[in-house]
Protein backbone atom coordinates (compact mmCIF):
# COMPACT_ATOMS: atom_id res chain seq x y z
CA UNK A 1 0.00 0.00 0.00
CA UNK A 2 1.51 3.32 -0.91
CA UNK A 3 1.30 6.09 2.11
CA UNK A 4 -0.26 8.95 1.98
CA UNK A 5 2.24 11.86 2.19
CA UNK A 6 -0.01 15.16 2.73
CA UNK A 7 1.09 17.92 5.02
CA UNK A 8 0.23 22.15 5.95
CA UNK A 9 2.67 24.72 5.39
CA UNK A 10 2.28 28.43 6.50
CA UNK A 11 3.30 30.43 3.30
CA UNK A 12 3.99 34.19 4.18
CA UNK A 13 3.38 36.03 0.62
CA UNK A 14 4.49 40.21 0.74
CA UNK A 15 5.34 42.86 -1.48
CA UNK A 16 9.18 43.43 -1.90
CA UNK A 17 9.85 46.61 -4.15
CA UNK A 18 8.84 45.36 -8.02
CA UNK A 19 8.41 41.55 -6.57
CA UNK A 20 6.17 39.42 -4.86
CA UNK A 21 8.44 37.76 -2.27
CA UNK A 22 6.64 33.51 -0.98
CA UNK A 23 8.48 32.01 2.41
CA UNK A 24 7.01 28.33 2.95
CA UNK A 25 7.94 29.15 7.18
CA UNK A 26 8.39 25.00 7.95
CA UNK A 27 10.52 24.54 5.44
CA UNK A 28 12.28 27.94 5.39
CA UNK A 29 11.83 28.25 1.56
CA UNK A 30 11.49 31.15 -0.16
CA UNK A 31 11.04 32.57 -3.92
CA UNK A 32 10.11 35.77 -5.59
CA UNK A 33 8.46 36.58 -9.18
CA UNK A 34 6.66 40.00 -10.88
CA UNK A 35 3.34 38.93 -9.83
CA UNK A 36 1.94 36.91 -6.68
CA UNK A 37 0.12 34.52 -8.76
CA UNK A 38 3.93 33.37 -9.81
CA UNK A 39 4.99 33.60 -6.71
CA UNK A 40 2.00 31.47 -5.62
CA UNK A 41 2.66 28.74 -8.13
CA UNK A 42 6.53 29.25 -7.81
CA UNK A 43 6.37 28.39 -4.04
CA UNK A 44 4.25 25.86 -4.41
CA UNK A 45 6.58 24.01 -7.28
CA UNK A 46 9.47 24.21 -4.77
CA UNK A 47 8.04 22.77 -1.92
CA UNK A 48 6.57 20.08 -3.63
CA UNK A 49 10.27 18.99 -5.18
CA UNK A 50 11.26 19.32 -1.78
CA UNK A 51 9.22 17.00 -0.19
CA UNK A 52 9.60 14.71 -3.17
CA UNK A 53 12.91 14.52 -3.17
CA UNK A 54 13.41 13.66 0.87
CA UNK A 55 10.52 11.19 0.44
CA UNK A 56 12.38 9.52 -2.69
CA UNK A 57 15.52 9.73 -1.38
CA UNK A 58 14.80 8.60 2.18
CA UNK A 59 15.71 11.79 3.64
CA UNK A 60 12.20 12.99 5.98
CA UNK A 61 14.95 14.08 8.80
CA UNK A 62 16.10 16.86 6.77
CA UNK A 63 12.74 17.96 5.36
CA UNK A 64 11.90 20.49 7.74
CA UNK A 65 13.88 23.60 9.00
CA UNK A 66 12.31 26.69 10.31
CA UNK A 67 12.48 29.92 9.19
CA UNK A 68 13.93 32.18 11.50
CA UNK A 69 11.67 33.72 14.58
CA UNK A 70 10.73 37.39 12.59
CA UNK A 71 9.56 35.86 9.58
CA UNK A 72 6.81 33.46 11.96
CA UNK A 73 6.10 37.39 14.06
CA UNK A 74 5.74 38.83 10.77
CA UNK A 75 3.34 35.69 9.82
CA UNK A 76 1.73 36.41 12.86
CA UNK A 77 0.93 39.44 12.69
CA UNK A 78 -0.04 39.62 8.71
CA UNK A 79 -2.36 36.67 9.75
CA UNK A 80 -4.30 38.94 12.69
CA UNK A 81 -4.79 41.48 10.14
CA UNK A 82 -6.78 39.34 7.84
CA UNK A 83 -10.38 38.87 8.04
CA UNK A 84 -10.33 35.26 7.28
CA UNK A 85 -7.77 32.12 6.52
CA UNK A 86 -7.02 31.74 3.40
CA UNK A 87 -6.87 28.04 2.77
CA UNK A 88 -5.53 26.26 -0.47
CA UNK A 89 -5.38 22.44 -0.98
CA UNK A 90 -2.50 21.48 -3.36
CA UNK A 91 -1.95 18.14 -5.02
CA UNK A 92 1.13 17.33 -6.90
CA UNK A 93 2.00 14.43 -8.83
CA UNK A 94 5.81 16.29 -10.34
CA UNK A 95 7.17 12.86 -11.87
CA UNK A 96 5.61 9.51 -12.73
CA UNK A 97 8.17 8.01 -9.99
CA UNK A 98 7.13 10.08 -7.24
CA UNK A 99 5.18 9.39 -4.39
CA UNK A 100 1.35 11.63 -4.48
CA UNK A 101 1.93 14.47 -2.57
CA UNK A 102 -0.57 17.08 -1.28
CA UNK A 103 -0.28 19.61 0.86
CA UNK A 104 -2.31 22.21 2.55
CA UNK A 105 -1.01 25.91 2.28
CA UNK A 106 -2.05 28.81 5.05
CA UNK A 107 -1.24 31.87 3.14
CA UNK A 108 -1.05 35.25 4.12
CA UNK A 109 -0.69 38.23 1.52
CA UNK A 110 -0.26 41.57 1.91
CA UNK A 111 2.16 44.73 1.46
CA UNK A 112 4.65 44.48 3.69
CA UNK A 113 3.24 47.52 5.60
CA UNK A 114 -0.16 45.82 6.05
CA UNK A 115 1.61 42.97 7.14
CA UNK A 116 3.92 44.73 9.72
CA UNK A 117 2.61 47.82 10.63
Amino acid sequence: MEKDWSFTFKILIKKQGDLWVAHCLELDLVTAASTKEEVEIDIFSVISEQVRYCIVNDNMENLFRSAPKEVWDEFRACEERMDQEFKTPINRFPKPDSPPISFLASKCWSSLDACCA
